[in-house]
């Protein structure tokens, strides 16, 4: 089963359970992937996922800017953010990324150095799009090269 197709069976059900957050966010999600694939007709299983990465950055973002006061709204994009989390294949984590960056450091032939910061980073993100985020693997960079 697709992730449209997935989608479009939890929309049904966030409707029949009256989950309108759900709904909501199903919903947003159904008509990115609908729009891209408009617009690039060519869109992969990988290319979803990053829409999903998109949008909880936006959510992180907007959880980042709303006064604490806001408790109702704040517990309503912390629950988008495990919804849309939900769609997403399993995050890596730093021992896997920085194993792969081991990989690629002996591959490219590159010093464990900032100046192999960008080539590391733009691989990583190629290889891992959908499971990580330039977060994530920048962290690991900094980690690793203490």
């Amino acid at each position: 089963m697709s992730l449209l197709e997935t989608l479009r069976k939890d929309k049904m059900q966030a409707l029949k359970d009256k989950d309108s957050v759900k709904n909501n966010v199903t919903t947003l999600l159904i008509s990115s992937i609908a729009l891209a694939r408009k617009e690039n007709s060519e869109l992969t299983l990988q290319g979803e996922y990053a829409l999903i990465l998109k949008e909880i950055k936006q959510q992180n973002e907007t959880l980042q800017l709303t006064p604490s006061s806001y408790e109702e709204f704040i517990a309503e994009t912390k629950r988008k953010i495990e919804i849309l989390k939900s769609y997403l294949p399993k995050q890596k984590t730093k021992e896997e990324l920085k194993e792969a960056m081991e990989t690629l450091f002996v591959a490219l032939a590159l010093p464990k150095s900032r100046k192999s910061q960008g080539i590391i980073t733009k691989k990583m993100l190629e290889q891992f799009e959908g499971s990580t985020d330039g977060k994530a693997i920048h962290e690991a960079f900094n980690e690793m090269i203490q």
